[in-house]
């Protein structure tokens, strides 16, 4: 049950139509919210079998004091070993069947069939799921003291989608990159106002990242590092942690990385973090500016473009060069371009090969030109990553020397590659997969050998992808991606998906052919198959300039 408090407004006997005005005292300010939650109800005497099992389902969906009110639907041996922390299935809310598969006069089962949108895991991690079918979960009920209560339920909770987001709240975690440079999002999704929410984060990071992401990711905390004490105490903004022995491994560069990575953690809940190790206060300083990751890169808010012959960014008075890059890629005349953060290093795709554009080079190496081709990704690293579009297994990473290396991929069932993006902080990769008719878009970590060689990459997990035939897919910041699809003719549809969270559609534009990630008024922009460059602008497309052969994409800025 939705309550909401509000004030009462008491009336007056009567209002005085006569006199002079006076001023009355300023109205005092109040900045209070309003908490909308949800008090479900606890199972009425003498309730049916029917009504116990909707009670259950429905009081599962608040979280506080333990799930108190749901565990009251229990058999007491029930109540103790039911664990709701196990899963929340997200679905409509609309269209659950409640099915009594037997029954008898002190014991019955029923079977309750849920059309999911979405999963959180254990950890707070969330997945879209692409499968319509429905789920089916079982409850036995028993005859206690009279009363009906479940003896069987399954762990985990059920949940429809609007009450999910007013109950639960994202919360993002951060890890880092493998060489400490950049700092790594990992969305979680938690109770919202139930417990010590320092305390749930905190726990989290300690934990590590969420499974698609181990091996591609670093913490600084030292393995089997946990809380010494059972919670984090806040005071006036600070959170105090304290940490058990294993902490004490760190030396003072790993401490403030610790320190950092919790703060940064903690973001949306604290000013400041203290640590201590098994009561004892450590005294951390901020880390330096040589050694502070980047955090959620942006790229230049420039276009990336080809045109008329010239490549580099697009002003308003015409194509900016690139120094020591900008000549090389014009030369190859491409149909796509990726270039690096610090502007040393571009790959190209050109006359269907894959070129590797650096600096250093006096002129473009040709590195890939098997047949068939897709766009060419690129790294921060500086190796170009490179596919046939039948042939998704043969991923290949490429470095300064020109050598192929093959990258061991985890997508089994795919047979043709659409698109293919590393993000910002070269610890994912997003594709578009296709398997005989249908499409996927997964995400997948990246593990790396020395000299940060791409090795492999960690089992994926499947994102949203909106509707249409996917033509290309981009990083539109760390946390998101998008997705741009013809939908029949000349339409084209853009999906937007947050990784750990959810997904929303918009429409695009005509004949729209390429999609990459932006900066300024819009987080992405769009090259149609004319070679115009369109901006989403209120609810249409602007569009920025003609004749692009190219939209490159950025994978950050000069620092």
């Amino acid at each position: 049950m939705l309550t909401a408090f509000a004030a009462a407004l008491a009336g007056c006997a009567s209002i005085p139509d006569s006199g002079p005005v006076r001023q009355g005292a300023p109205i005092a300010q109040r900045n209070d919210t309003l908490d909308l939650d949800f008090n479900p109800s606890p199972p009425a005497k003498g309730a049916t079998q029917d009504q116990i099992v909707h009670g259950f389902i429905d009081a599962a969906s608040s979280p506080k004091n333990d799930f108190n009110v749901a565990r009251q639907y229990l058999t007491a041996a029930m109540s103790s070993s039911w664990n709701p922390n196990e899963s929340v299935t997200v679905d409509q809310g609309t269209g659950r069947l409640y099915n009594q598969l037997s029954n008898g006069p002190a014991a019955a089962r029923w079977q309750v069939d849920v059309t999911p949108v979405a999963n959180v895991d254990s950890v707070g991690a969330y997945h879209g799921v692409s499968s319509t079918a429905p789920v089916s979960l079982r409850y036995d009920l028993v005859k206690v003291d009279g009363e009906w209560r479940i003896s069987v339920a399954p762990n985990g909770v059920v949940i429809d989608d609007p009450t999910f987001r007013a109950v639960y709240a994202p919360q993002t975690l951060y890890f880092y990159n493998a060489s400490f440079t950049y700092l790594v999002p990992d969305l979680r999704w938690f109770p919202s106002r139930v417990g010590n929410a320092a305390t749930r984060v905190t726990n989290a990071v300690l934990a590590g990242p969420a499974k698609w992401l181990v091996g591609a990711v670093a913490s600084a905390f030292p393995p089997g590092t946990q809380l010494a004490l059972p919670s984090v105490t806040i005071s006036n903004g600070r959170a105090d942690v304290d940490l058990s022995s294993q902490a004490g491994q760190a030396d003072a560069l790993t401490l403030q990385r610790m320190k950092f990575q919790l703060q940064q953690s903690l973001g949306s809940i604290v000013q400041s973090v203290q640590l201590s190790i098994e009561g004892t206060t450590q005294s951390v300083e901020d880390l330096s500016a040589a050694n502070t990751p980047i955090q959620d890169p942006q790229v230049d808010n420039h276009a990336l473009v080809y045109r008329g012959g010239q490549f580099g960014l697009l002003t308003a008075t015409g194509v900016e060069d690139i120094p020591g890059i900008s000549p090389k890629v014009a030369a190859l005349h491409p149909t796509s371009v990726s270039l690096t953060a610090g502007h040393d290093s571009a790959v190209a795709l050109a006359q269907g090969h894959v070129y590797l554009v650096r600096k250093a080079d006096a002129a473009a190496k040709r590195v890939d030109a098997r047949p068939g081709l897709i766009a060419p990704a690129l790294d921060n690293y500086g190796y170009a990553w490179s596919v046939p579009a039948d042939r998704p297994g043969a991923l290949v990473a490429i470095g300064a020397d020109g050598v192929q290396k093959a990258i061991k991929t985890n997508w089994p069932n795919a047979t043709q590659i659409v698109s293919l993006e590393v993000s910002r902080d070269g610890t994912r990769v997003i594709a578009v997969l296709q398997s005989g008719a249908s499409y996927s878009l997964v995400a997948s970590g990246i593990v790396r050998a020395q000299g940060n060689l791409p090795a492999s990459l960690t089992e994926p997990i499947e994102l949203g992808l909106g509707t249409g035939r996917p033509l290309a897919a981009t990083w539109i910041s760390q946390l998101n991606v998008a997705v741009l699809s013809n939908t029949g003719e000349d339409n084209t549809a853009i999906a937007l998906q947050q990784i750990g969270g959810t997904l929303n559609s918009t429409g695009g534009p005509a004949n729209g052919s390429t999609i990459v990630g932006a900066s300024g008024l819009s987080s992405y922009l769009v090259l149609t198959a004319d070679g115009s460059l369109q901006a989403p602008t209120g609810t249409g497309w602007q569009a920025q300039t003609d004749k692009l052969g190219a939209l490159g994409t950025q994978l950050g800025q000069p620092q």
